[in-house]
């Protein structure tokens, strides 16, 4: 029988039952925020805009994230976050009771749910590599993503299921039960773990050293490159789903909620893998293949296909996207010395914020060519970010 060590230790277990309950909520509200701007516009490019302002405040406080994850209590930082995005999330929910939504105040509500989120991420990760260490790291980590995806499948299926029953309150009040369930678990979390940094420097200290280690480590800078290259042309394809649910599938609330279940399980296929592979070698090989498998995985997708087809598709390109995500956590995390790792996944958080574009432009380009050509773009710009990644960067094939 297979051992997963990281699942030995009780704040491990904690820390993952609460990533699935944080990460249903963020699954859920994305097939609620799609949808609901789907329908007050019919445009796909207004999905974009709405996705590109709810990853901004990741590119935005990427740095500063980093820096509050090293400087602050993670397990602390976590409860608290916890908290504000289920009143965040009860306050939405009662606007749109009241009928007061339009476009602008779903755009307003999803800028503060991105930088709550963005806030979260290099807590969650760090904390993770406090507990189990650097030589579990990208074992821990694809745990740690399991987890995660088995929230956001549950968290989309029902987000999609009430929302088409209930209206869109009643899925944003079910989703902040769940977050207050990630913060019971929080709660539990005890100790600080092995890994833990100790000297907590101030703020100013904590962003300098983080900005000098910015500038001087090329690894850093190239991972930083590379994934957002992948963000900007891979991440984009969520904009697609609410357009490929409505308009190519014929489906509402509930299919929108399957393809994004269908991510969920794509990530979950990917997790699992990764966390039994243990202390993962030549993780900079892995993740150029990662990245070719995204590209043919999202030309796949572009096709007008039957829904099983389609799901298929859906739940190849998240496994990609999954594997891309914990590859480059782990690559970043040990490319750093150990007091700066809340910081690294500020660069891992900053590097995504520039998803925005991607968004924006998977946007535009679906409303001038159509769905399908936009998702092919995107698949084959992949391809060639693939390319250019194996023969230029012969540095990340040694990771």
């Amino acid at each position: 029988m297979i051992k997963v060590p990281a699942f030995g230790i009780a704040d491990y277990r904690n820390l993952w039952a609460g990533a699935a309950f944080n990460q249903q909520g963020m699954s859920g509200e994305q097939v609620v925020l799609g949808l609901l701007v789907f329908q007050f516009t019919g445009s796909t490019a207004w999905v974009g805009v709405m996705l590109a302002v709810y990853f901004l405040p990741f590119f935005v406080f990427g740095i500063v994230s980093g820096a509050v994850a090293d400087r602050l209590d993670r397990r602390s930082l976590l409860r608290r976050i916890e908290a504000l995005i289920v009143l965040n999330m009860v306050a939405f929910a009662f606007v749109l009771a009241m009928d007061f939504a339009t476009v602008w105040v779903v755009i307003g509500f999803t800028l503060i749910s991105g930088g709550l989120r963005a806030l979260h991420q290099p807590a969650r990760l760090s904390y993770a590599y406090d507990i189990v260490g650097g030589d579990q790291v990208v074992s821990g980590l694809g745990l740690l993503n399991l987890g995660s995806r088995t929230g956001q499948l549950i968290g989309a299926l029902t987000a999609g299921a009430v929302m088409d029953r209930y209206g869109g309150s009643a899925a944003l009040i079910t989703l902040a039960a769940g977050h207050g369930l990630a913060f019971v678990f929080f709660l539990r979390l005890r100790a600080a773990g092995k890994a833990a940094v100790t000297d907590h420097v101030p703020m100013r200290q904590n962003i300098r050293e983080y900005m000098s280690e910015l500038r001087a480590n090329r690894v850093l800078l190239m991972l930083v490159a590379v994934t957002a290259s992948v963000e900007i042309f891979g991440f984009s394809f969520a904009t697609a789903l609410p357009e490929l649910a409505t308009a190519r599938l014929n489906l509402g609330a509930d299919g929108l909620g399957m393809l994004h279940a269908a991510r969920a399980v794509g990530g979950m296929v990917a997790g699992i893998g990764l966390t039994f592979m243990g202390a993962l070698q030549r993780r900079g090989l892995a993740y150029i293949g990662v990245i070719f498998t995204f590209g043919a995985s999202l030309m796949a997708l572009s096709a007008d296909s039957p829904f099983a087809a389609t799901l298929a598709a859906v739940a190849i390109v998240a496994g990609a996207a999954a594997a891309s995500d914990i590859l480059t956590q782990s690559m970043m995390q040990l490319a750093v010395p150990n007091e700066l790792r809340g910081r690294a996944m500020g660069v891992w958080v900053l590097a995504i914020g520039f998803g925005p574009l991607g968004h924006l432009e998977m946007g535009a380009l679906a409303a001038m060519l159509g769905l399908g050509s936009a998702l092919f773009i995107n698949g084959a710009a992949l391809l060639i970010v693939g390319v250019v990644v194996a023969v230029a960067v012969p540095r990340l094939r040694q990771l």
